[in-house]
């Protein structure tokens, strides 16, 4: 099987699709695209509120991402 190449947008801080400077150049290019978001589960372990509102909204970001 031949390999394809791709290009790979690493979401971190910035999980907008709109105005996104990254995501955009990647969409340039002829190759698919790839978006990666990493949830740090070190990060996680540190906040004492599980139901943290900056939880839920990097949840609620990347399900949108995966839906769009």
């Amino acid at each position: 099987m031949p390999k394809q190449s791709i290009s790979i947008c690493w979401f971190r801080r910035d999980l907008r699709l709109h105005d996104h400077a990254a995501l955009y150049h990647a969409l340039k290019d002829e190759y698919p695209v790839l978006p990666i978001f990493i949830f740090d589960r070190s990060i996680l372990d540190l906040v004492d509120d599980k139901t943290d509102r900056r939880v839920e909204f990097i949840h609620n970001a990347v399900n949108n991402m995966q839906q769009q």
